[in-house]
């Protein structure tokens, strides 16, 4: 939810409703000044729930979107297939795990980032560790944005190795048909050699 969106909403619907912030706030259970700073955007949050209430009494209807943000929380599953990957990268290739992806000045605060870079022969590689896939095209929409807004020169898709992740692979082949499927042992045995996986996914 975009506070500039709210505040500039709030502010027009009570202007053109001819109410003080006063009043809205006593139809709400808010302080005057509380509407005042949200309309002036001069909160540092604000709740759904306070959203809704002041939305309601001026007549808006308040919708709230998810989009691709932050890279999920990993569990100690997941973090430890990502350290078993990485400990096979070796010189002159290098590696950072959660890597933020570049600000660009005409978008807000991007708090995405990569599970994990790996440079070297003025390259990188951007890698994502999926431990279960739920959603395949919604987790493809999701790394196609940030190879979009982060041009990687390859990409790895690292999938649990389990059942549930190889139907999904089965199911999808033609939306996965991009990530050409790899060994992985010759992709673990590259990176050993100090050399980037070609683009692709691989089971771990």
């Amino acid at each position: 939810m975009a506070l500039g969106d709210v505040g500039e909403h709030v502010l027009e619907a009570r202007l053109a409703a001819g109410v003080s912030q006063e009043e809205v706030g006593r139809l709400t259970g808010l302080s005057g000044t509380k509407i005042g700073r949200i309309e002036r955007i001069a909160l540092d949050r604000l709740t759904i729930a306070d959203a809704m209430l002041v939305s309601t009494a001026l007549g808006l209807d308040l919708s709230v979107r998810t989009y691709p943000g932050g890279s999920p929380l990993r569990d100690a599953g997941q973090a430890q297939r990502l350290s078993e990957l990485l400990a096979h990268v070796g010189p002159p290739l290098t590696f950072g795990t959660d890597m933020p992806l570049p600000q660009l000045p005409d978008r807000p605060r991007d708090q995405r980032a990569w599970d994990a870079v790996v440079y070297g022969h003025g390259e990188r590689t951007g890698v994502e560790l999926e431990a279960r896939v739920r959603d395949a095209q919604s987790m493809t929409r999701r790394h196609g944005l940030k190879r979009r807004d982060d041009p990687v020169e390859h990409f790895l898709l690292v999938l649990a190795d389990t059942r549930t992740n190889r139907r999904v692979l089965d199911e999808y082949r033609d939306l996965l048909a991009h990530l050409p499927r790899l060994r992985t042992s010759n992709v673990l045995r590259g990176l050993q050699r100090g050399e980037h996986p070609p683009t692709g996914l691989i089971l771990m």
